[in-house]
């Protein structure tokens, strides 16, 4: 009897050993950080892998460690003209050299990137025109729409903000210049009064309902603008300000010059300011910036255009900053040549400053453009700094009498004059925000805004032109993906699309070349 008892006995015992292995198994499982468990990587890629048919394929190797480029690579370009003293110039910093068998080769990063669009819905973005510096007659005084923005801007009115930047440290001169980085949170901004006068640039033509304040420059009350773009409501709480309709979200703050439209960082020309319960914009930011991404078919210098010229960054003896995978200047090239097969499927004309491994003056770059009828202007270069930098940020040429919106260095205001890229402002900023907003959106990059420069190759640029930097070759996950062809070609695809919107957005003011 007892033999009969003690079988089922020693069975339980044995059962509830097993399941507290089990359960100590499953617990340190859980316990394990995300980046150890299974299928972590394949997890947060899938939306990419599944709409761009994945940055990483199967038989793509790993990049190969860049071959240190000969020392005569740093010197000046002999046939670059000099700069004036005003011009800023576009330095690139170069990195640290890098080791030569970097571990990082042989690791998967984690990426952030995501692709949220469908193959076949191409996400739509804003674009705006220009004002040119000779006033013109103002368009009949009627109140604003913001739909022109939400057809094209394609993005979620959802405020979340955007993750922050890392800073990056200041960069060293190179031959050919090449957008700095910036921290992502603007610094207090700089004294007002020693800031040159610019001209004061018409405001769009309203029933007379602007509200102007004088804070060493003009001013223009949140209250304007709300009524004006007709939007539903205007919050402010603290230093936040909030513009909001059914299709478009503003947020500012107070003593910042960031601004978020639909969730796409600007950096202002000048901090949104106060006086007494009302928030400010200034006059310049309202005509040169908020307008022309709000309203972006009323146009009044816009000009028909079928071509772009594609500038690809550095060349030659200029190889631009040196990366964790390879050089700038190969990887520019090579952008260059998927953005012209993705325009080129569009329906675009396209012109290459440089289809090899050529050095180009920047002077020379501009002159492409300006001497090629009918035509728009991208310069396509990668960003440098720390290795903690990433993400993507898209300049436009500094309207006249403005500082660089060049957050954590030290602003040049001697350098504010008119330039020949200055008839094109509000083009350019449409352009920019076209190109920068469905690259953030359809892959969820990093946003480091959409800023102002007075890089040589845009001041003399007589088109509407900007300069995108698609991504910090500093940094092992940004550079591993710009190593990669089927990124390269699915930022093409993004740009191509993005040029679609922006000519479609300008048609319904769009003149000829002739004015009429």
């Amino acid at each position: 009897m007892r033999s009969a008892a003690a079988s089922p006995y020693s069975r339980l015992v044995l059962t509830v050993l097993c399941l507290s292995v089990s359960l100590a198994a499953m617990a340190q499982q859980e316990a394990a950080p995300e980046e150890k468990k299974p299928g972590f990587f394949k997890r947060i890629t899938k939306g990419v892998s599944e709409s761009v048919g994945g940055i990483f394929k199967k038989d793509e190797p790993p990049p190969a460690t860049p071959t240190p480029e000969p020392k005569k690579a740093e010197a000046k370009p002999k046939s670059s003209p000099p700069a004036k003293k005003a011009e800023t110039t576009k330095a690139k910093a170069k990195p640290t050299t890098p080791s030569s068998s970097p571990t990082k080769t042989t690791t998967k990063p984690k990426l952030t990137l995501t692709d949220t669009s469908s193959p076949k819905k191409k996400t739509t973005v804003v674009s705006s025109s220009t004002k040119p510096v000779p006033k013109k007659e103002a368009p009949p005084a009627t109140k604003a729409k913001t739909s022109d923005i939400s057809e094209a801007f394609g993005a979620s009115s959802k405020m979340d903000v955007p993750p922050a930047s890392p800073s990056k440290p200041a960069p060293e001169k190179k031959p050919e210049p090449k957008a700095a980085n910036t921290a992502a949170t603007p610094s207090a901004p700089p004294d007002k009064d020693t800031t040159p006068a610019g001209p004061t640039p018409d405001l769009p033509a309203s029933d007379g309902s602007w509200e102007i304040v004088k804070l060493g420059h003009d001013y223009v009350t949140a209250d304007s603008i709300q009524r004006f773009y007709r939007f539903s409501s205007l919050k402010v709480d603290g230093n936040h300000v909030w513009l909001r309709s059914p299709t478009i979200i503003m947020k500012a703050t107070i003593g910042s010059q960031e601004l978020l439209i639909n969730n796409i960082k600007f950096i202002l020309s000048y901090p949104t300011a106060s006086k007494g319960d009302k928030a400010l914009f200034s006059r310049v930011d309202l005509c040169k910036l908020i307008d022309p991404v709000l309203r972006p078919s009323h146009i009044d210098t816009s000009e028909i255009f079928d071509t772009v010229v594609i500038d690809a960054g550095h060349g030659g003896h200029d190889s631009g900053a040196r990366g964790v995978y390879g050089y700038e200047k190969d990887f520019a090239l090579k952008m260059a040549l998927s953005v012209r097969d993705a325009l080129t499927k569009r329906g675009f004309k396209t012109v290459l400053t440089r289809s090899d491994d050529t050095f180009i003056s920047l002077g020379g770059r501009f002159a492409v453009a300006n001497a090629t009828p009918r035509s728009i202007f991208i310069s396509l270069h990668f960003n440098s700094g720390g290795s903690a930098a990433s993400g993507i940020e898209t300049f436009a040429l500094s309207p006249e009498g403005t500082a660089n919106t060049q957050i954590g260095r030290s602003t040049d205001f001697s350098s504010t004059n008119y330039r020949t890229g200055n008839k094109r402002d509000s083009e350019n900023i449409a352009l920019a925000t076209a190109v920068h907003a469905m690259v953030v959106h359809r892959f969820k990059l990093v946003d480091r805004g959409i800023k102002r420069a007075r890089w040589s190759v845009l001041t003399g640029c007589s088109r509407p032109s900007i300069l995108f930097e698609g991504g910090f070759v500093t940094n092992s996950q940004d550079c591993r993906l710009i190593a990669s062809p089927t990124y390269r070609d699915a930022i093409a695809t993004a740009i191509g699309d993005a040029v679609v919107n922006y000519r479609k957005a300008l048609q319904p003011r769009v003149v000829g070349p002739s004015g009429r």
